[in-house]
C-alpha cells in the first residue's frame, strides 16, 4: 500500500509486516513501532503515560486496539522456554547465521541495515518454530535460497524473483506506471512472461476479466451492482446482466464488503463438555457412546446448495472422565478437514500449520484466541476448542435440508429424532445409533460401561449449582449477564452442573463447561466479562 504522502505498508500474509515513513514523521509517531527519533532508549513507551512498560507483555497490552474472542495477553506458564545456550545452535550457518556472515549474500545491506537484531530474532524464532522467512528491502541481496533451503513455490504460471519490481503489470493496468519504477525491488513470485495478474492469479491476457462501473472483476464471476442486477463476466471482457431475485432465506445486502444474496440469519449447532448436543432447533440430549456419529449433512439437496458432511468422534474416559471429542471431520468444497484433540490441522491427509487458505480460496482455516476455525465459501462454518466445545453455524438457506444428530434445521425441536425412513425415533438411543458411522474395527461402545451411566447426588448437584461454581453461568449480576438475552443459560448450567458432578467437583470439569458458555456468548456476538483468575481456571 502507497499513500501520497509517502506512507508504505508491506505485508506477506504470513510473517512479515514492514510500515515505512518519510523524515517529515521524525519524532511524531507512537505505537510498537516506537516515535522514530532515532534514540533507541526511549522505544517502549505506553501510550499517553509516557512512561517506558515494564516487559512486553504490558507493552503490547497497552497498545491493544480491542478484545477479539479468546485473545490473551501473554503466554502464562506455557511460554516457549529457549535460553540462550539453545539460541546460540541456531545463530550457525545452518540456519540464520547467513544474515550476518561478512562475506554472505546479505553483506552490502549490512551497511545500510545493522544485521545482529534480525540474526537475533531469527535465531529466537529458528529455536522455537524451526525456521522463519526474513525480508530485506531497498539494497542489492545475492541469491540465497537454494532447492534445499528455504526453497519457495510459486502458484501456477508464476516464477521466484530475488529482486522484482513491486509493480506487477495487472489486467487493469498493463503498462507499469513510471512512478512506480522508482520503487525498491522486492523478493518473491512474479507472473511470467505473457502473463497479468488477475487480482492474485496469473492469466494470460486473453483471460482477463471484465470492468463494470469503475471496478475490475476476474473471469467467470458473478456480482451485484446494485440489489435488482446481478451480472456475470465473461471471456473478453464482456458482461451480461439479468434482473436479480433473492432465493428462499436470502436477503440483499452488503457482507464483509461484498454487495449480493446473503442468509437471513444462521442456525447453530453445539456439542460440549461430557457430549452434550443442542440441535439447530434447540432441542438437547447427551450421548454416552465413544463411536464416531453423523452430526450434520445436507440431505434434501437443492441447485446452488453445497453439499457437506461434518462427522465426530468421541472417546471414551475413565470412569469418573466425561466422554470426551477425540475428532472432528468436515467435507466439503471437495476437501476433507480433520481436526482432531491437541494436533495440527489435516486438509486432504495431509498436515499444515495455521493459519490455512486453500488456492481456490474455498476454505480459511485459522486459529482466533482458543478457537480453530473454519470459513468455507457456501458460508458453513466450524468452530472447535480442540477439546470440549464444538460449534456449527450454517446460512438458512439449508433450513430444513439437513439430518444427521443436528436434526433437520426446520425451526421445530419436536421433530429432531427423525430418521431417513421417515419416521421418528422412538428414543434417544435409536435415534443415536442410526446416525453411528461404521467402524472398520468395530470397537468403540454405544454407551456406559454394563448400561449404567454415571449418575450425579442430589446433595452434590446442589453444592456445584452455587455461585462459586456452576452458579456463575446464570448468575444475574455475574460475567455472563449481557449474554443470557442472546445465549439461554439454562442447558449449559444444566450441563455444567451434570459434567462437574460426574467428575466429582474436578475444578477441570468446571473451566471447560465454562469455557464453552464463553464461546458459544462470543460466537453470538455477546460479550462476556473477565471470569478467570490466576487462582481460579
Amino acid at each position: 500500500l502507497q499513500t501520497d504522502f509517502g506512507l508504505q505498508v508491506t505485508y506477506d500474509e504470513d510473517k512479515v509486516i514492514m510500515v515505512a515513513v518519510p523524515s517529515s514523521y521524525f519524532g511524531a509517531t507512537c505505537g510498537l513501532c516506537g516515535n522514530f527519533n532515532e534514540d533507541t532508549e526511549d522505544e517502549a513507551m505506553v501510550p499517553n503515560g509516557g512512561h517506558r512498560a515494564p516487559d512486553e507483555t504490558r507493552l503490547g497490552d497497552s497498545w491493544k486496539v480491542g478484545d477479539v474472542p479468546g485473545c490473551s495477553a501473554g503466554c502464562g506458564d506455557e511460554c516457549p522456554v529457549c535460553d540462550t545456550a539453545r539460541v546460540q545452535a541456531y545463530r550457525g550457518d545452518r540456519y540464520c547465521g547467513v544474515i550476518a556472515r561478512a562475506g554472505g549474500p546479505f553483506r552490502k545491506c549490512h551497511r545500510v541495515i545493522h544485521p545482529e537484531p534480525f540474526l537475533q530474532d531469527c535465531a529466537f524464532d529458528a529455536c522455537h518454530y524451526r525456521g522463519h522467512r526474513d525480508t530485506v528491502h531497498g539494497v542489492d541481496v545475492e541469491t540465497w535460497r537454494t532447492a534445499e533451503f528455504c526453497s519457495l513455490s510459486c502458484p501456477p504460471h508464476s516464477h521466484y524473483e530475488l529482486c522484482g519490481s513491486p509493480c506487477q503489470p495487472t489486467c487493469r493496468t498493463p503498462s507499469i506506471p513510471a512512478a512506480c519504477t522508482d520503487s525498491p525491488c522486492s523478493e518473491g513470485c512474479f507472473c511470467d512472461p505473457g502473463y497479468v495478474l488477475s487480482g492474485s492469479d496469473c492469466v494470460p491476457h486473453s483471460e482477463c476479466g471484465c470492468e463494470y462501473g469503475g471496478r475490475y472483476y476476474q473471469r467467470d464471476t458473478e456480482f451485484y451492482p446494485s440489489c435488482r442486477e446481478r451480472c456475470r463476466c465473461g471471456t473478453n471482457g464482456a458482461v451480461t446482466c439479468q434482473e436479480a431475485f433473492c432465493g428462499a432465506h436470502e436477503e440483499c445486502r452488503m457482507e464483509d464488503g461484498v454487495l449480493g444474496c446473503h442468509p437471513t440469519g444462521y442456525g447453530r449447532l453445539v456439542v460440549s463438555g461430557d457430549p452434550h448436543y443442542v440441535t439447530f432447533d434447540g432441542r438437547t440430549f447427551n450421548i454416552p457412546g465413544s463411536c464416531t456419529y453423523v452430526l450434520a449433512r445436507l440431505c434434501e439437496p437443492a441447485p446452488r446448495l453445497v453439499n457437506f458432511t461434518v462427522l465426530v468422534e468421541h472417546e471414551a474416559g475413565s470412569p469418573s472422565d466425561p466422554v470426551i471429542m477425540k475428532r472432528v471431520m468436515v467435507s466439503i468444497h471437495g476437501y476433507t478437514i480433520t481436526m482432531e484433540r491437541e494436533q495440527r490441522w489435516e486438509v486432504n491427509s495431509e498436515r499444515y500449520t495455521l493459519p490455512l487458505v486453500t488456492e481456490d480460496n474455498k476454505l480459511r482455516i485459522g486459529q482466533e484466541g482458543n478457537n480453530i476455525v473454519l470459513h468455507t465459501s457456501a458460508g458453513v462454518r466450524v468452530l472447535y476448542n480442540a477439546a470440549t466445545f464444538l460449534l456449527i453455524t450454517v446460512p438458512d438457506v439449508y433450513r430444513g435440508r439437513l439430518c444427521g444428530l443436528g436434526g433437520d434445521y426446520d425451526g421445530d425441536p419436536t421433530d429432531d429424532f427423525r430418521l431417513p425412513t421417515g419416521a421418528l425415533a422412538g428414543t434417544t438411543q435409536e435415534f443415536v445409533t442410526f446416525w453411528k458411522v461404521p467402524q472398520k474395527d468395530g470397537a468403540c461402545s454405544d454407551g456406559c460401561d454394563d448400561g449404567v451411566c454415571s449418575e450425579c447426588d442430589v446433595s452434590d448437584a446442589a453444592s456445584y449449582s452455587r455461585n462459586g461454581s456452576c452458579g456463575i453461568i446464570r448468575d444475574a449480576e455475574g460475567p455472563f449477564q449481557e449474554c443470557h438475552p442472546r445465549v439461554s443459560p439454562v442447558e449449559y448450567f444444566t450441563h455444567c452442573v451434570h459434567d462437574v458432578c460426574v467428575a466429582r467437583g474436578d475444578r477441570g470439569a468446571l473451566c471447560h463447561a465454562l469455557q464453552a458458555y464463553t464461546a458459544a456468548c462470543q460466537a453470538a456476538g455477546a460479550a462476556v466479562k473477565p471470569w478467570r483468575t490466576k487462582e481460579f481456571c
